[in-house]
């Protein structure tokens, strides 16, 4: 018995659905199995020295040994995270759900985030710097992507994102002995890590009690279309308190100094960070 013609479509819309959606559940689980190995490369061969206290500027020092820090500390710490992002200054924000590991010993960390876009469509985002290499790469459902950066330029950007983020993982400061670290006046301290044959660098700012309360980067790459623009870069930190083990900045924002004005296009803040437990 010979099928229809219309059966014949049929099957063959069915096989073309079949065939898109076994792709897309393949590259959805290659962008699983990428992120798990990043993650399992941080903290991993570490024979660095251990830092110079002496060498640090003392507000960077009473900073770190005040909200948490020990010489000594874990190599990884893990973090979650509740926030808000939007990809363009038009664009609404959306929650995420976020994990992060993060290297004390080395400048390396992965965040791996989840949520919804419009309310319905499942978005995907993994923002890392591990081994020298940075990534940053926006999925939908895991398998679509919609941002993405690497090479040289995203290298420099994601290591001022550690560097940035230095507030939150005040072990680092502690044990990380490639960070080189320079007084500027009373309330600054511009912060650097080796990248390729350069640097990446950002300023912290500190208020009158010795936290941290900004940071800033005059020019970081920003990635628009297919260009990289030097871009000022900043971001704000408060509401310090107990987050586990530690005392850490509980709110935060990340934003962008456009021609148009400020792009915030991150805000949330920390709501565990944890020493990686060993195997």
């Amino acid at each position: 018995m010979r099928a229809r013609p219309m059966q014949v479509i049929l099957i063959g819309i069915v096989l073309v659905i079949a065939g898109i959606a076994a792709a897309q559940i393949w590259r959805a689980t290659g962008f699983a199995r990428e992120i798990d190995a990043l993650n399992a490369r941080i903290g991993q061969g570490d024979t660095a020295p251990g830092v110079d206290l002496a060498a640090l500027p003392p507000i960077v020092r009473a900073f770190a040994e005040r909200n948490g820090g020990t010489v000594g500390a874990a190599p990884v710490v893990v973090a979650t995270q509740q926030a808000e992002m939007r990809l363009a200054p038009d664009q609404p924000f959306f929650a995420l759900s976020a994990t992060q590991r993060s290297g004390t010993r080395q400048s390396d960390f992965v965040w791996h985030a989840k949520g919804t876009m419009m309310g319905v469509v499942p978005v995907e985002v993994v923002d890392a710097y591990v081994g020298g290499a940075g990534l940053l790469e926006a999925r939908l459902a895991g398998a679509i992507t919609v941002a993405e950066a690497r090479g040289a330029a995203a290298d420099r950007g994601e290591a001022m994102r550690f560097l940035a983020e230095l507030p939150f993982n005040p072990d680092a400061i502690l044990n990380a002995p490639m960070l080189a670290w320079r007084q500027l006046d009373a309330t600054h301290v511009a912060v650097s890590v080796p990248v390729g044959a350069g640097a990446a660098s950002v300023v912290m700012s500190f208020d009158a009690a010795g936290d941290v309360d900004g940071i800033e980067a005059a020019a970081r790459p920003r990635m628009v279309g297919d260009s990289v623009i030097e871009t000022r870069w900043f971001g704000r930190y408060a509401d310090y308190g107990p987050v586990g083990a530690y005392r850490l900045p509980r709110r935060g924002e990340v934003a962008w100094d456009l021609p148009e004005g400020e792009f915030v296009y991150w805000r949330g803040g920390m709501t565990s960070l944890a020493p990686l437990a060993g195997p």
